[in-house]
């Protein structure tokens, strides 16, 4: 086998070997901090307050013959909060999670998904329910 092709081999196992590994969104202070505020919200639970639909989040692990990895439904989620403070969401929800199947790089995996939301306007509680009341003296 010429030095070559072995080169290109080792390339391409690495880069198999690489998508294992999620990416690390929470290196950046401000993303964590923004990912520390994040809510994840139950479909039924969802207030009644508008909100603006940012795009659909993933996390995902895998297992595969080098690389094994074992994490939580709720370790998942807040993976997805990483990722729904990338596109500066407020809250995650309708969060389902289950068995992924066989994925280009993994042998088995496991993932959560769902749908990062930017809240609109105040809580809806707020105006009819206010929390401080402002006393004057005369």
């Amino acid at each position: 086998m010429s030095i070559h092709l072995r080169g290109v081999l080792w390339v391409a196992v690495l880069a198999m070997g690489q998508g294992c590994f999620t990416r690390n969104s929470l290196r950046d202070p401000e993303l964590r901090r923004r990912a520390a505020n994040i809510v994840v919200v139950k479909a039924e639970e969802m207030p009644q307050r508008k909100f603006k639909f940012l795009g659909e989040v993933e996390a995902a692990t895998c297992t595969s013959g080098i690389y094994r990895t074992n994490y939580s439904p709720a370790a998942l989620q807040e993976m997805l909060k990483g990722e729904a403070a990338r596109l500066e969401a407020d809250a995650v929800t309708n969060v389902a999670c289950g068995e992924g199947g066989v994925r280009f790089e993994c042998w088995t995996s496991y993932e959560c998904r769902g749908d990062a939301i930017r809240w609109e306007g105040p809580p809806a509680n707020t105006a009819s329910n206010p929390k401080f009341t402002l006393l004057l003296r005369e």
